[in-house]
């Protein structure tokens, strides 16, 4: 980044920020889901959505990241 595009970034609003980042978000899935299809050309719609949550999620379960206790 150059110091126009800091500036630039600085002078947005949180709901700027937000919907950047979300856009951002939307596209390395997008990305991601190709990459997987393209790789695994005979796998189901189910295993390519799987395939990308994980490698999305770093292969860790959110819910592992707590400790949980009834």
């Amino acid at each position: 980044m150059d110091l126009k595009d800091i500036a630039a970034f600085r002078a947005m609003t949180p709901q700027q920020r937000l919907s950047r980042a979300c856009a951002f978000t939307e596209q390395a899935r997008q990305f991601k889901t190709a990459s997987v299809r393209a790789h695994h050309p005979g796998w189901s719609e189910e295993q390519v959505m799987a395939e990308a949550r994980r490698w999305v999620n770093g292969g860790m379960n959110p819910a592992e990241l707590y400790e949980w206790s009834l």
